[in-house]
């Protein structure tokens, strides 16, 4: 027998190269793909920001004595006393390698067809101050035999609305934001104490301390009461608040608020019968039940009560401006926006329980027959599918009335259940996979203790799958947030100027309903440039959804992970 201690080691070199080398592409892989998202994003937002009147006017020669340039602005800056109402309109001319720059100031008044034309020479401008009738075309003419620059410094863009916005080098969305006051309380007292009251909560749940701990201690008995108060709390706060968008997230705070007053006197109660004392303050997160879950949710409903009940957030071109065909400045897209959150929600309802669960058969119930295998094989296919076959799909289903057709007509309902269809297939092989990665031995393990099979599925297998699980709702989620193609399908429109309604299409009122992909769209091919701003703001507004919701399922699934662990 060798001596052991005699064998030589082998090199651990060449495997710690490799390793070396593998963690560092990955490294650079992340950082390319970071470095392109950046550009992509970038590419999305310049559009928004506004330069204002910007070109260039040809050089004269001896066939073409003049060049021209066309300019108009819509509405006026100035008042009825000739007085300015917005920043001035000034426009920078140069020419000779910008040797030679002169300014232009232009004054817009309400009448029309009142114009001055500019004369451009060797001498300079023919005048540095014009007043232009308001939808009133007028002309910087050139005989100067080179090109002439034209860049507007300052004052409203051509484009802009009557409230003169916006601005040159102005962001296209007009945001506001107060926080707590603006001339007034910006929330309700019920509201603000149902805010700061859960945000107690958490900090007792995450760093308790042992007085406060025992001033809970003589709530133990009377968790019904608690709970009847602050449920009482969460119905005056809706009523009170007519069900505003801050006052039901009030609302929902004093119910997560009463659930963790209730398990943090069960927890003190649990703790002391398992003679511990309230100054063991550590071993208080082992007595509370469902604390994670507790405080996973508590978390969550902070962050979106942040943007309602402390704060108050002004976006008109979210929530209260419509679609505009004269000005462009003016329109926003409301109705896309809530369209599209009607959608995502009720394609997210129709098809993650429907897809989980039938992953949840075929991994674990079904017998590998030739019928199992036949639609095991339609659904990798389907997962496949052009999107464009799914709105035909919905359309023949959902839309359609007579033979198989629900005849819900081109609403919001049947949009969201083709896109839930859509999302199916790959929800359905993303829970298989998770499912298949659980091991063997955890299942051999509950059957071993007497579970059934039904226990064995939700209680071992599903939890330790659920990361997996809410990945591909993310993945399918994401997919169809930005797809159009079968909302023309199933009858979305370009243009409307109403709020959807999301169950017309059974209890009847109007059906029409678009999104924010075919609001981009319908703005992306309009001619003017301003439009085309307002598509780039509207990318934004999809792209910050996106990265909302997919925030909660990455929230989600870290619970999930954590838990496990």
């Amino acid at each position: 027998m060798k001596d052991i201690d005699n064998l030589q080691k082998r090199s651990r070199k060449l495997r710690d190269f490799a390793e070396t080398m593998g963690s560092s592409g990955l490294a650079f892989t992340g950082l390319v793909g970071l470095l392109f998202l950046a550009i992509l994003v970038w590419q999305i937002t310049a559009p928004t920001f506004i330069d204002g009147e910007s070109g260039e006017i040809p050089a004269a020669n001896e066939f073409i004595t003049e060049s021209d340039y066309e300019m108009e602005w819509d509405y006026p800056n100035t008042d009825s006393n000739g007085a300015l109402t917005t920043d001035a309109i000034v426009l920078e001319i140069s020419w000779d390698g910008g040797d030679e720059v002169h300014e232009l100031q232009i004054n817009i008044i309400s009448e029309r067809d009142i114009y001055e034309d500019v004369y451009i020479n060797e001498s300079g401008l023919s005048t540095n101050i014009v007043e232009i009738g308001r939808k009133t075309k007028f002309h910087l003419y050139s005989s100067l035999t080179e090109v002439v620059l034209v860049i507007q410094n300052s004052g409203p863009v051509p484009s802009a609305d009557e409230t003169g916005k916006p601005l040159v080098s102005s962001f296209v969305i007009e945001y506001d934001i107060a926080v707590v006051y603006d001339g007034g309380l910006v929330f309700e007292p019920l509201e603000i104490i149902a805010y700061a009251t859960l945000i107690f909560l958490v900090i007792i749940y995450r760093a308790p301390k042992s007085n406060i701990l025992e001033f809970m201690h003589k709530l133990v008995g009377k968790e019904r009461m608690v709970l009847a108060i602050f449920y009482a709390l969460a119905l005056v706060t809706t009523i009170a608040g007519g069900l505003s968008v801050p006052s039901t997230l009030a609302a929902l705070c004093w119910i997560l608020a009463a659930r963790m007053m209730s398990a943090l006197i069960k927890g003190i109660e649990r703790m002391l019968h398992s003679g511990r004392k309230l100054s063991e303050v550590s071993r208080l997160k082992h007595s509370i039940s469902n604390r994670d879950g507790l405080l996973m949710w508590s978390s969550m409903l902070l962050v979106t009560s942040t943007l309602f009940i402390p704060l108050e957030i002004y976006i008109p071109f979210l929530t209260e401006r419509y679609q505009d065909i004269f000005s462009p400045y003016s329109s926003g897209i409301r109705a896309a926006f809530y369209g599209t959150i009607w959608v995502m929600l009720i394609a997210m309802i129709s098809s993650v329980p429907i897809s989980v669960g039938a992953a949840i058969y075929l991994e674990e119930y079904a017998k590998p027959t030739k019928t199992t295998k036949l639609i095991q094989a339609l659904v990798t296919n389907l997962a496949g599918v052009p999107s464009i076959v799914f709105g035909m799909f919905g359309l023949a289903i959902f839309v359609k009335q007579g033979g198989i057709g629900w005849g819900l007509g081109p609403s919001i309902l049947a949009a969201g259940l083709t896109m839930g269809v859509m999302a199916m297939p790959i929800i359905v092989l993303a829970s298989q996979e998770a499912l298949r990665s659980v091991p063997r031995s955890l299942r051999e393990s509950a059957y071993g203790v007497g579970c059934t099979q039904w226990q064995v599925t939700k209680d071992h297998v599903l939890p330790s799958a659920m990361p997996g699980i809410m990945t591909g709702s993310i993945l399918a989620m994401s997919r169809i947030m930005g797809e159009a193609a079968p909302l023309v399908v199933v009858g979305a429109t370009a243009m409307i100027v109403f709020d959807p309604e999301p169950l017309a299409g059974l209890f009847g009122g109007n059906v029409n309903f678009t999104v924010i992909p075919i609001q981009i769209y319908f703005w992306t091919s309009e001619p003017d440039p301003a439009w085309h701003a307002m598509a780039a703001a509207a990318s934004i507004s999809l792209i910050a959804l996106l990265v909302a919701m997919n925030s909660i399922a990455i929230v989600l699934r870290q619970h999930f992970r954590r838990r496990l662990n």
